[in-house]
């Protein structure tokens, strides 16, 4: 069987929040396990170049998929085809950039930003060539599944069923890590004991191996990307200043919270007090 940890949100930053990569990579190689990053594609000009080389060397441990386009809330609802098509070619050509800025290669596999999304946002994303979506949440907001896109389920640790899937992708936030690792490595150790044939690798190879005839079918990596030359990749031209403000507001003041409010319990409550007190009025 395959799989891999998924972990969402951070950049690729020495640290984030909980999460530091080098001791990641200890971790990986010491236990045995493979990570995925869904990486946010506006995050695509905010790379650090340690990481980024660490990511090259170590793509035997280490892989980015996409994650959303703004992260915004339910950004991946709408059932507006032609918004969507727009929307994932936004996405993929800030992955494109941020690819031709690092070297670091990306998969064309989707995480849905809080799982939400649309049988459009499916069909979105096979026509740009992606591979598939690996989701939390397996309903879509408009019904039931009916483009035939692959996508593939992932749990939270806690929540691996007693007979293991096949893929077995797991989702992971930075906060997981808030006591240390000793949680991760102990879930990944009783795993590979209870089975001893776990392949782990990237979330795009799985999917690759899994889909391997439709894949055939898809262009090569890279093809096409010639289109995204001179796009705005700043989404001012899509969204208009006055919504990518809010974008770029809402990123930074997550971000925050990820690695200032997120080490302090009293003050990370108070701050979703106010928030929830500010988005009821």
């Amino acid at each position: 069987m395959h799989a891999c940890v998924i972990i969402d949100d951070p950049l690729l930053r020495e640290n984030y929040g909980f999460l530091n990569y080098r001791k990641l990579l200890e971790m990986m190689d010491r236990h045995n396990f493979y990570t995925t990053i869904a990486f946010i594609p506006v995050n695509y000009s905010r790379t650090d170049e340690g990481v980024a080389a660490l990511f090259r060397e170590r793509s035997d441990r280490f892989s980015i998929c996409v994650h959303g386009c703004d992260h915004t809330g339910g950004e991946f609802a709408s059932t507006d085809r032609a918004y969507l098509a727009r929307k994932v070619k936004l996405a993929t050509a800030r992955m494109v950039e941020h690819e031709r800025r690092t070297g670091v290669p990306f998969d064309r596999a989707m995480v849905f930003p809080q799982g939400i999304f649309s049988n459009a946002a499916l069909a979105a994303l096979k026509e740009n060539g992606y591979l598939g979506a690996v989701n939390t949440e397996p309903q879509a907001v408009d019904g039931p599944i009916v483009t035939g896109f692959p996508l593939f389920p992932r749990y939270k640790p806690e929540d691996v069923p007693d007979r293991l899937p096949d893929p077995l992708f797991i989702v992971l936030h930075h906060e997981y890590l808030k006591g240390g690792y000793g949680r991760l490595t102990d879930f990944v150790d009783a795993l590979n004991a209870r089975q001893k044939a776990i392949q782990w690798s990237g979330a795009g190879d799985i999917l690759r191996g899994r889909l391997s005839d439709s894949a055939s079918s898809l262009p090569p990596s890279g093809t096409g990307d010639e289109a995204f030359d001179g796009m705005d990749m700043g989404g001012f031209e899509f969204y208009g200043w006055k919504e990518n403000l809010k974008i770029r507001v809402r990123r930074y003041a997550s971000e925050f919270r990820d690695d200032y409010l997120s080490r302090n319990d009293f003050m990370l409550k108070t701050a979703k007090r106010i928030l929830g007190h500010y988005r009821k009025h």
